[in-house]
């Protein structure tokens, strides 16, 4: 089912990838339907241990979920369970569909749910999903097939976080102390599971491949087998497109664009709840420490000594241009004003919010407000002896983050700061720079799934700084902020006439804080070979696997 809370959207492996694939599958009678990965290679099949998006779409397949998701309105739907809500939107009791099994056979029951919340808020457990269940107070078994997860307040968007994150885990996999969750081979060759898919071969790098699990709770899919293609860059993606040699690829418009001959796809275009964003660290990158200590008060960060200045971080939003990125992006991109993305605009009016413009002059002038002036005439800023000379450390994986990267390098350049860019491989860039939250400036792309506030919650409160085991990348802190994204996910009945002026108001103070600067929006163009029958995609499957796949057939 699609993946919700995080999506740090990746892309790329490597090249040599496909022709063995090719050969291999069509030794096999050609029986799988061939799935393309831009984005490093899987880290994890554990949804409570992923940290990037094949990571969690590999996951998905293997494991359902209690819900899933309607492909044209992104409203859940019974999955693995059913469930009924209490007046006061607190309580919700889940009852388990009568049947399901683990593909072992073994029943799945409230004891493997009850399983999987213990082992993400366990401290012996590094799970990336802590922060997603914040707003889950217990969770009490009822029976075998019942439980009820009681909540701290009404919240309008837990579907999208703690919901879409409690993929049930078989427990009678892993030790009940959960001595061995983080170790256990189960996490990267599981031979369980309760998804359409089940494991069955992986070569790390290369390729993961899944076999059609006969116990399925909808029925045994059609199709015997899917494979999971590492594929190295998007120019080897897509002549794969082009030759057949995968069924289903994703990708922005200006790569589509380059493609000359879509004839083998059907393609389906949907706007992407999805920002690429530059970051500028607001505590010193050399010893960062969690926004709160263990008693849950905030600690005293040390500020960074180039952005800690709101003047500077509104320098650097005008003093690179994000009208020529939104052009290279290709069509359907636009500058964005904060993290409430272009595809809640028909739902959430923020139209009197404006991004900050190409304005070097007015950058340089914050900038010598701020203190940073050009003494020596070297074409770099200064200040207390401080050259404003920094590095920005990125992945290449999505063409759009090496264009950012590039345009700020060279027109930063032209108002006294000097930017020093670093390339990294995904996996080394994510343990070693960005969780740790070890850079000065970064490049990165963070995807909202389906809640208007997915982007801006995870990156904007306080409680989701990253070194705390969230996602707020920049160790943000903004008690109002806080205050607004809280009463916005809680506001009684979720009518969006009430959230509206709330969203404006996070939209105005993530615009004008400059927190991460926004850069542009995008389409995502989702290619299914036509060769597949019975093939349905909607907006809310951008990315990941549709629910339907069960049903679709080869020829």
């Amino acid at each position: 089912m699609k993946r919700f809370s995080v999506l740090l959207y990746l892309l790329l492996a490597v090249a040599f990838a496909l022709a063995p694939a090719q050969g291999s599958l069509q030794a096999q009678g050609g029986d799988a339907l061939v799935w393309a990965l831009t984005g490093g290679d899987i880290s994890t099949l554990n949804p409570a241990l992923a940290t990037d998006g094949n990571s969690l779409t590999a996951g998905a397949v293997i494991f359902s979920n209690l819900f899933r998701v309607d492909p044209d309105t992104g409203l859940p739907l019974p999955d693995l369970a059913s469930w009924e809500t209490s007046p006061d939107g607190l309580s919700y009791t889940f009852t388990l569909e009568e049947g399901v099994v683990w593909s072992d056979g073994v029943p799945i029951t409230s004891a493997d749910v009850k399983f999987t919340y213990d082992a993400i808020m366990s401290d012996l457990v590094q799970s990336p999903r802590k922060a997603d269940m914040a707003a889950i107070t217990s969770l009490e078994i009822v029976d075998e097939r019942t439980f009820v997860i009681t909540l701290d307040a009404p919240n309008c968007t837990i579907w999208g976080n703690a919901f879409a994150s409690l993929n049930p885990l078989p427990a009678h996999k892993f030790a009940p102390d959960l001595s061995d969750f983080m170790t256990n081979e189960f996490n990267t060759a599981p031979d369980v599971g309760s998804g359409p898919y089940l494991f069955d071969e992986r070569a790390p790098g290369e390729y993961l491949r899944l076999k059609a699990n006969p116990l399925y709770h909808m029925g045994e899919p059609k199709i015997p087998a899917l494979v999971f293609r590492i594929i190295a860059d998007p120019a080897t993606q897509n002549q794969a497109v082009e030759t057949g040699a995968v069924d289903y690829a994703f990708m922005y418009p200006e790569d589509f664009s380059q493609i000359p001959d879509a004839s083998m796809v059907n393609a389906y275009v949907f706007a992407l709840n999805n920002a690429p964003i530059l970051l500028m660290n607001y505590q010193d990158p050399t010893d960062p420490q969690p926004a709160y200590d263990e008693n849950g008060n905030l600690n005293e960060l040390v500020p960074n000594k180039f952005f800690a200045d709101v003047r500077v971080r509104q320098a650097v939003a005008m003093g690179y241009d994000k009208s020529a990125l939104a052009m290279v992006a290709g069509e359907g991109s636009e500058p964005l004003t904060g993290p409430i993305t272009p595809m809640y605009y028909s739902t959430y009016d923020l139209s009197g919010i404006e991004p900050w413009p190409y304005d070097p002059e007015a950058a340089k002038q914050l900038l010598e407000e701020a203190g940073w002036v050009d003494t020596d005439g070297d074409g770099i800023r200064e200040k207390d002896g401080v050259k404003f000379e920094v590095e920005l450390t990125y992945s290449p994986l999505v063409g759009i983050w090496g264009n950012i990267a590039a345009v700020a390098q060279d027109q930063l350049g032209q108002i006294g700061i000097k930017v020093n860019v670093t390339s990294m491989e995904w996996s080394a860039y994510l343990s070693e720079v960005l969780l740790p939250e070890k850079y000065d400036m970064t490049v990165v792309g963070f995807g909202g799934g389906t809640q208007v506030d997915g982007i801006a919650y995870s990156l904007l409160h306080s409680k989701n700084a990253t070194p705390n085991g969230g996602f707020n990348l920049v160790s943000y802190v903004n008690p109002e902020m806080d205050r607004l994204l809280d009463e916005a996910r809680t506001m009684p009945g979720c009518a969006v006439e009430d959230r509206e002026p709330l969203y404006q108001q996070i939209q105005q103070i993530a615009r004008d804080d400059v927190p991460y600067d926004w850069t542009v929006s995008n389409l995502q163009v989702n290619l299914l070979n036509k060769r597949v029958i019975g093939q349905t995609y909607g907006m809310f499957d951008g990315g990941g696997v549709p629910f339907s796949i069960y049903t679709w057939e080869l020829p």
